[in-house]
């Protein structure tokens, strides 16, 4: 985790698939647990996106056949694309979670901590677009990212 990380001009970093990056789902459950912990497995729908502030983080999730995708906060919050910040997660995912991280299971919450912890996660969250079409999403999800 690189304590340096500035919100107002650091990049966020996501590794994904080669043509593009995955489309969120606005209106998907919003458990922060049920993304962080990847449950419903590949392929699940999620309001949210995983970014991470490292690099190398991003490469690995992209794996050998993917790329590594950048933005910026202040470009995703001008197009009304919440963030949710790496200590904003770690402070939801204690206990049985708080706010939008709020869990059944304290262990499973615990074991989310960790995996924001160790790939220094942020949330781009995109709830406010509930209304948009899935081509809006899209084109907004494009608009986005770049390629790093």
């Amino acid at each position: 985790m690189r304590s340096s990380w500035n919100v107002h001009q650091d990049p966020l970093f996501r590794g994904d698939h080669n043509a593009g990056v995955q489309k969120p789902v606005p209106d998907a459950d919003d458990s922060i647990v049920r993304h962080v912990l990847y449950l419903d497995g590949a392929g699940r729908e999620t309001p949210y996106l995983s970014m991470s502030e490292v690099e190398s983080t991003a490469r690995y999730f992209a794996g050998r056949d993917g790329k590594t995708w950048k933005t910026l906060v202040k470009h995703a919050r001008s197009k009304d694309v919440g963030h949710v910040g790496m200590v904003d997660l770690l402070s939801m995912l204690r206990g049985v979670g708080k706010g939008d991280a709020k869990w059944k299971n304290a262990l499973e919450v615990m074991t989310a901590r960790k995996y924001v912890e160790q790939w220094s996660e942020h949330l781009l969250d995109f709830r406010a677009h509930k209304s948009s079409s899935k081509e809006q999403v899209e084109k907004l999800i494009d608009e986005l990212f770049e390629v790093e």
